[in-house]
């Protein structure tokens, strides 16, 4: 599980307002225009990508990823899973053994299949409203475009921003979904303290 860190401010020349892969793991960092008008995209102080409103860097363990943008705050999903994008219609596997959210946004698409059943079709532009599709254990996904979107492939406890039934998860009933503020699920209780409700012999708790 990565703890998501925030976006930071702009940079010119990625040697500054950078985050630091401390994984120890190569990361795919899948980044979200969101508005933004995008300049660079920095790895480790090289630019990969200029203009491109969506776009995955490969963060080797211990390398540095910024962005310089104006107009508007990127949004960037960070994680240790997310497999390279196929060609159209060829399939992916989920070999992690885990129930994950794939996260996508941007490109031109035109069917989603998991498991060979059509989930969704078009894909939301670059943006922190991206289409999110559960992807259990083993299950294949598939997707039809002319342009390539982005995606990330994540754990249910990494995925801070709703899910596409306006859910959250790993998320405190009492805590507003903070997106790419950097919420971290550890340590955080799935409901809050609640009184004991008039009943002998009991104190405040928590549900389970």
């Amino acid at each position: 599980m990565i703890q998501q860190p925030p976006v930071l401010a702009t940079t010119s020349d990625g040697t500054t307002n950078f985050q630091v892969n401390t994984t120890g793991q190569t990361v795919k960092v899948s980044v979200a225009a969101n508005g933004a008008t995008m300049a660079n995209y920095w790895l480790s102080t090289v630019s990969v990508a200029t203009s491109a409103a969506q776009y995955m860097i490969t963060c080797p363990a211990g390398g540095t990823v910024a962005l310089q943008y104006t107009v508007a705050v990127p949004v960037w999903y960070w994680s240790v899973l997310t497999p390279a994008m196929p060609s159209s219609t060829v399939t992916a596997v989920n070999n992690t053994g885990r129930n994950l959210s794939v996260v996508a946004f941007g490109g031109t698409t035109t069917f989603w299949y998991v498991n060979s059943v059509q989930v969704a079709t078009t894909t939301p532009a670059s943006s922190a409203s991206p289409l999110v599709l559960a992807l259990p254990p083993a299950a294949t996904i598939s997707v039809t475009y002319s342009a390539a979107p982005v995606w990330a492939w994540m754990d249910y406890l990494d995925l801070v921003l709703a899910n596409s039934n306006g859910n959250v998860y790993a998320q405190e009933n009492t805590v507003a979904a903070s997106g790419v503020s950097g919420y971290s699920p550890v340590g955080a209780l799935p409901y809050a303290a609640h009184a004991e409700g008039g009943l002998a012999g009991l104190g405040v708790g928590v549900a389970n």
